[in-house]
């Protein structure tokens, strides 16, 4: 499978998420800077036009060869430039396995006969 890469203009519309129907420009406009940057380092199939990224202060130093992802770079990407975040969160199929703990049987015959 080939990935298909989507190039957003100030008139495209995210598409996604809460802010779907917004277009890039308008998000800007709201001062929501982080809900755009975010798909550029996190998503493999979002870039922006060369007049966005530099509006978002995305210089040479903080861009990523695409189509690709790079979580690391988007959090020294904030860091550097004065955003506030919360901790770096870790979302893995992994992680969450080792946290739930597996029913035991008398529970899955508990569940099924309605108790």
């Amino acid at each position: 499978m080939i990935p298909t890469l989507r190039t957003l203009t100030r008139k495209s519309k995210l598409g996604f998420g809460k802010w779907k129907q917004y277009t890039i420009q308008e998000l800007i406009n709201l001062n929501k800077l982080l809900v755009v940057i975010s798909p550029y380092y996190k998503l493999t199939s979002i870039n922006y036009t060369e007049d966005i990224l530099i509006e978002l202060k995305i210089t040479e130093k903080y861009r990523i060869k695409k189509p690709s992802s790079n979580k690391k770079m988007y959090y020294k990407f904030l860091n550097e430039n004065g955003y506030e975040l919360k901790e770096e969160k870790v979302y893995s199929a992994d992680v969450m396995k080792k946290k739930n703990k597996p029913l035991t049987k008398a529970q899955l015959q508990s569940i099924n006969h309605g108790r």
